[in-house]
């Protein structure tokens, strides 16, 4: 199966992290929720790919991003390697373009997301935070 590399953005305020819902529509994972992040185009950095990918999705700037992990996201059409990043010193507040919704949650609710690979990810984002 082909591998694609993927951003997903960890955005967190007061406590929380940003997720989305997808769209019933979406080619990959319709209707589940996760953290949102999108594939990084030919010849973009991760980090073009974050701030693109915040704009098209949240209308958010970001300019400064903090790499978490990298993960292994296989779906029925492609095998995502998915490189965490958070976002820190966001600019704008979140306005869902592409997916059915986003909505924060707190440590405690990360049994909602659909992945383990999203709650691993979370998880290893707690940990960098405790290490600051």
């Amino acid at each position: 199966m082909k591998q694609v590399n993927v951003v997903a953005l960890l955005l967190y305020k007061n406590g929380k992290i940003l997720v989305e819902k997808r769209k019933l529509n979406k080619k990959t994972d319709s209707g589940k929720v996760v953290i949102l992040g999108g594939h990084v185009e030919k010849g973009e950095s991760f980090k073009q790919a974050c701030q693109r990918e915040l704009r098209e999705e949240l209308e958010i700037e970001c300019q400064k991003f903090k790499f978490i992990i990298k993960l292994l996201h296989h779906t029925d059409i492609e095998d995502q390697m998915t490189y965490y990043f958070s976002c820190e010193e966001c600019k704008g507040k979140p306005i869902a373009h592409e997916a059915e919704k986003v909505f924060w949650i707190d440590s405690k609710k990360l049994n909602i997301l659909d992945f383990e690979i999203d709650r691993k990810a979370i998880k290893e984002f707690f940990k960098s935070l405790a290490k600051e």
